[in-house]
């Protein structure tokens, strides 16, 4: 019987192979890096001897790929991607990818395997290595062409793992070996290169100094954008946070270990600190926060002076009643949530500032207001000072105008809009940036009505305030004697003491 009447049954084949007989070829070439791509022939010499195995072997080149740097640790690259998508559009009319060496294709090793499969199988194009050539019509020459792609990669981890270890060795030397910070720039003097501070990083400098005087976010990328420095809030949050600026490095590959750099700080220790808001000798430093109650405010803050623990709080639930403990099991220092803190109040009381002495006390906080804000003061006086020179140019361009008429509406209107804009940004200045003088009076007023009642303001306060205005008071915390039912204060705010 003839097999005609069984041909409708018959399964295509999922795989389209283009016949052998194709010889239209697509060239790719590519370097590491760009410094490789500007200082050498590198990519003309492959393209080269590319071109002359083609003209041997009577392959005709249709299109011509990469001509740059690109790494090929990954297959993500955009020439080497326009290429695949080239393959693709012009699928059954491309029959070999040429390339001078196959780490020149890839060295992504298993994923360059596969890539190079799916080419042959759903496109019938072959990878071909013109300085390595395997013929990959047969398994055994597919076997030596993935055994020669699997090498590219094992090439290529032993390269990265000697250039690893060469960065992480430096790093635990201090020396930072990628690309510096914002503010920085790398430079050689007499041959020895350096990370130094530039122009830029002088006013960052600023910033940090800003921050450290409690100065808002907002109004610190205001006054560096006046100063010609673009920046943007979550940039200006990320630069607070990096240690590089105060001589620290903290690269991931030293696994979570800082050491001391041999670059030059931007700012002290102490400030970078205090900007991130940790400082060595406070209460709480290096104790994990717990959910605040209302119960217990003073927990952490104070200190065991047999064991130096903080306090922590718990409840007798059978009585309901509230109690601090030190941590440290076998103290035995405990006492009643509600006597500790008629203790505290009682405390408190005696650093509240005298009604009788309130216009002392002021003159003396303006007159150190005004030392400490000098630089604040001077500042104001300079643009004001400019703010009545642009105001005089305003009064004498509409005097020629409008008054003499020596002026033309053109001229009129160019040089109003420059000086009008040029006024508005500086009374701008001088009501974000400049220190509120006027209000001084007023707050100082205000400060010493407040300081006068701590007690009353701290018992009445919720559990926030009182942690914040605890702090104030008593930077570093107090220590409870046990022995002598009393508090004893390391340090106390210089306002209070």
């Amino acid at each position: 019987m003839s097999l005609e009447a069984f041909k409708s049954f018959g399964h295509a084949s999922s795989l389209k192979v283009v016949s052998n007989n194709l010889k239209n070829a697509v060239i790719y070439t590519r370097v590491s890096s760009k410094e490789q791509a500007d200082n050498n022939l590198s990519l003309e010499f492959q393209k080269r001897v590319i071109e002359e195995y083609a003209q041997k072997q009577g392959l005709s080149i249709i299109s011509s790929f990469g001509g740059t740097y690109e790494s090929a640790k990954t297959d993500g690259r955009k020439e080497f991607l326009r290429m695949l998508e080239f393959i693709k559009k012009h699928r059954g009319k491309v029959s070999h990818i040429l390339v001078y060496t196959l780490d020149r294709f890839s060295r992504t090793g298993g994923g360059a395997i596969k890539l190079a499969q799916d080419l042959r199988e759903k496109y019938g194009v072959s990878v071909f290595a013109v300085t390595q050539p395997t013929d990959t019509s047969n398994p055994s020459g597919v076997l030596h062409q993935n055994i020669q792609l699997l090498f590219s990669e094992f090439d290529n981890q032993l390269r990265k793992q000697r250039a690893v270890a060469g960065m992480k060795e430096k790093f635990q030397k201090g020396e930072w070996v990628t690309r510096v910070p914002q503010g920085y720039d790398i430079v050689k003097i007499n041959g020895v290169r350096k990370i130094v501070v530039n122009e830029e990083g002088k006013k960052l400098r600023k910033a940090f100094q800003w921050r450290a005087k409690g100065m808002k976010n907002e109004e610190i990328i205001q006054r560096l954008r006046a100063m010609g420095v673009k920046m943007y809030k979550q940039q200006l949050t990320k630069l607070f946070k990096k240690p590089f600026y105060c001589g620290i490095i903290n690269h991931g590959m030293l696994d979570g270990q800082v050491v001391e750099g041999n670059h030059e700080k931007l700012i002290s220790k102490e400030i970078f600190l205090q900007v991130n808001g940790l400082h060595r000798a406070a209460a709480n430093y290096g104790v994990p926060h717990k959910k605040e109650r209302d119960a217990v405010p003073l927990k952490v803050f104070i200190k065991c002076e047999d064991c130096k623990e903080p306090f922590t709080g718990y409840i007798v639930k059978a009585k309901g009643l509230w109690y601090y403990k030190c941590r440290t099991k076998g103290c035995k220092c405990n006492k009643s949530a509600k006597k500790l803190h008629a203790a505290f109040e009682e405390l408190l009381n005696t650093y509240s500032a005298y009604p009788k002495m309130a216009k002392i006390i002021a003159y003396q906080i303006e007159h150190l207001f005004e030392q400490m804000n000098k630089e604040g003061i001077e500042q104001e006086n300079a643009l004001k000072d400019k703010l009545v020179d642009v105001t005089k140019k305003i009064d004498t361009i509409e005097e020629k105008y409008y008054v003499l008429e020596e002026m033309s509406k053109e001229s009129f209107d160019k040089f109003y809009v420059k000086y009008a804009k040029e006024r508005e940004e500086i009374n701008e200045v001088i009501q974000k940036q400049v220190p509120q003088i006027s209000n001084l009076k007023k707050s100082i007023e205000e400060g010493i009505a407040f300081s006068s009642k701590l007690a009353t303001v701290w018992t009445s306060s919720p559990v926030s305030t009182k942690e914040k205005l605890q702090k104030l008071i008593f930077p570093e915390g107090i220590i409870y004697s046990k022995k002598n039912e009393a508090f004893r204060t390391e340090k106390i705010n210089s306002f209070f003491a």
